[in-house]
């Protein structure tokens, strides 16, 4: 049996984040890929991970309220996010497929709408991503028409890969669903092959993050 297991990159962060309080390495990027597997019970196959996601944003801009100059390119969050994709990209049985990340803008954040007066921390960068949701569609139709894999596995809570799905199983490929205990329309639930919603925790339940530092 081989097994294509497709994973949408920024979505996997945050519920890592949110699960086990630690931002998410290519190690543990492994782990989950093997003890989804697993706990999806299929024990029995090869398989080959892609990871959907966007480089860091490299622009040069200036910030909201003291128009300093500001490169975000020398972020921590430029640098992690970096070696987070080179680090997936150099396992074995992993692709990373990039998408771009737009920046438009600095919004108000919501905790700053009634302090007064606002300085450059009360604002964030508008990022978002384009070109990944594509990627991912787009190699799910390859895989239904090629019939190079026999099982998907998605990692995913975003209902516009609805239609990719139902390409899939009209062309003979079983779809599991991960959800990852985030909420999801039920069109997207109902479509796939098998849908399981089970938080990353149950889905690891030996996985042991490092202790938190005071």
């Amino acid at each position: 049996m081989k097994v294509a297991f497709l994973i949408d990159g920024g979505f996997l962060r945050k519920k890592w984040k949110e699960a086990f309080e630690q931002n998410l390495t290519p190690e543990n990027t492994e782990k989950f890929v093997k003890a989804a597997l697993a706990f999806l019970g299929i024990t029995s196959a090869d398989y080959r991970a892609y990871f959907y996601d966007c480089r860091p944003c490299n622009k040069k801009t200036c910030l909201p309220v003291s128009k300093k100059e500001f490169s975000f390119d020398g972020t921590p969050q430029f640098r992690d996010g970096n070696a987070l994709l080179d680090g997936i990209a150099s396992l074995d049985y992993f692709a990373v497929r990039e998408g771009q990340i737009m920046f438009s803008g600095w919004t108000l954040k919501e905790r700053c709408y009634n302090q007064q007066p606002h300085t450059d921390a009360s604002f964030m960068p508008s990022l978002s991503q384009k070109g990944v949701d594509m990627k991912i569609g787009l190699d799910v139709a390859w895989i239904s028409y090629e019939k190079t894999f026999d099982r998907i596995v998605l990692v995913t809570a975003d209902s516009d890969f609805v239609p990719a799905i139902k390409v899939a199983r009209r062309g003979g490929i079983f779809v599991h669903l991960l959800t990852l205990n985030h909420g999801v329309l039920k069109s997207l639930s109902k479509n796939a092959d098998v849908t399981r919603s089970e938080p990353l925790a149950q889905i690891m339940p030996d996985f042991s993050a490092p202790m938190r530092t005071k």
